[in-house]
């Protein structure tokens, strides 16, 4: 059984490794069935654990990074451990964590607790994993084929309006001298328009920030906002990768908050430089 995606685009380089867990595979149960990897949502957390196992050994990884996500615009620079792009970040009030916290890592024995508050990481350092947590969200493959560095990003309808892709792209530059005219994007499985039905009001200030093309009469494209506002930052438009799987219509694939009423487990994210490639 397949339980992980990989992203062609990104592995046809040979020089990262990039992809999406699936839901089949794993031991969760019920609404969580089966390949839940989030301990946040409820979930026993002997069959987190389990799951999480499966994943690395799946992947060859020793550890994966990941943050406490919050849809907002914050973007966590993994190798200093610090919170890039300060001046830009914006924490809501209610956020349970500051930017002291160490960053959340799972290995095969060992799951940290309090975990760094963020919806992107980025790093430059080879075999380190980083990753983020979706079902329905759309997460942001970044690779900068050149220095190499990469990124992941968690972008919810809030993190995009606040623009947590470009953000991911801006610290990048800054940490790692990163040039727009290098970076491969991947947009991965989330749900798009033809599920994405959001309030008039919520159509409306997208369409004021970004025009009538990311919106229908009722329906929203999370991915359209994210593409122009990476182009706008100097992406090539041909480096730009869109999943054609919707979260929301492929369930038993996927999860999918929406499609599932709000009880379900997440898919990971994840990108790592390969230690090979030193």
């Amino acid at each position: 059984m397949e339980i992980l995606h990989a992203i062609p685009e990104f592995e046809a380089t040979g020089l990262v490794k990039a992809g999406i867990s699936l839901r089949q595979g794993g031991i969760s149960r019920s609404s969580y069935t089966s390949f839940n990897l989030a301990s946040h949502v409820g979930d026993e957390p002997r069959a987190v654990a389990r799951n999480r196992q499966i994943f690395l050994r799946r992947t060859g990884l020793t550890s994966l990074f990941y943050c406490y996500q919050i849809h907002g615009n914050c973007v966590v620079d993994v190798d200093r451990e610090s919170v890039a792009s300060e001046k830009s970040c914006v924490l809501p009030r209610d956020v349970p964590g500051d930017s002291r916290l160490p960053l959340g890592r799972f290995t095969a024995n060992v799951t940290s607790g309090k975990i760094r508050v963020g919806d992107s990481l980025i790093t430059a350092r080879p075999g380190v994993g980083i990753g983020v947590f979706t079902a329905d969200c759309v997460p942001v493959f970044i690779f900068d084929t050149v220095t190499p560095a990469i990124g992941i990003v968690h972008a919810g309808w809030r993190g995009t309006l606040a623009g947590i892709a470009r953000n991911a792209l801006m610290s990048m530059k800054s940490r790692f001298g990163t040039a727009m005219s290098n970076c491969l994007i991947h947009l991965g499985p989330s749900i798009q328009k033809c599920c994405y039905r959001v309030s008039p009001e919520l159509l409306f200030e997208f369409e004021k920030h970004f025009g009538k093309i990311v919106r229908t009469a009722t329906h929203l494209s999370l991915q359209a906002v994210n593409a122009l506002q990476l182009a706008e930052s100097g992406v090539l438009s041909s480096s730009i990768s869109v999943s054609p799987f919707c979260t929301a219509c492929c369930t038993e694939t996927f999860y999918s908050h929406r499609a599932s009423g709000g009880q379900t487990g997440r898919m990971l994210s994840y990108i790592v430089l390969p230690l090979e490639n030193v």
